[in-house]
């Protein structure tokens, strides 16, 4: 007949192995975007993702250099023409963050925007 001080370890070593498989329960996912940066506009102009999430931008600029930038996670990336550029980070704040195009690329650059939302 076992003993309780085995029961008690067998039940330790479940509730160990049940811990460290809670982080899985709530696994963030790995989102990827196609961003196209061309005369003063991004498209999509809008990314939503949720916090946590690993946010994959394949971004491309199609007409001349442009660039992404997201101020909030440090993001400052040239594009140049007709290059895809990858950038990975993890939405790790809430809330809506502007995407900016931070190369002078013309008359329209000030307003060469889209949004980040991380819900």
């Amino acid at each position: 007949m076992l003993d309780k001080r085995f029961y008690r370890l067998i039940y330790l070593f479940v509730a160990v192995a049940l811990l460290a498989g809670a982080g899985d329960l709530h696994a963030q996912e790995t989102k990827t975007f196609q961003i196209t940066a061309k005369k003063y506009d991004y498209i999509p102009d809008t990314i939503k993702v949720n916090q946590g999430d690993k946010v994959v931008l394949q971004a491309t600029a199609t007409d001349r250099e442009h660039s992404i930038g997201i101020k909030s996670y440090n993001i400052d990336r040239e594009l140049p023409k007709d290059e895809m550029v990858t950038i990975e980070f993890v939405a790790d704040k809430k809330g809506e963050f502007t995407i900016s195009c931070t190369k002078l690329c013309g008359w329209g650059h000030f307003g060469m925007k889209a949004k980040l939302i991380v819900s």
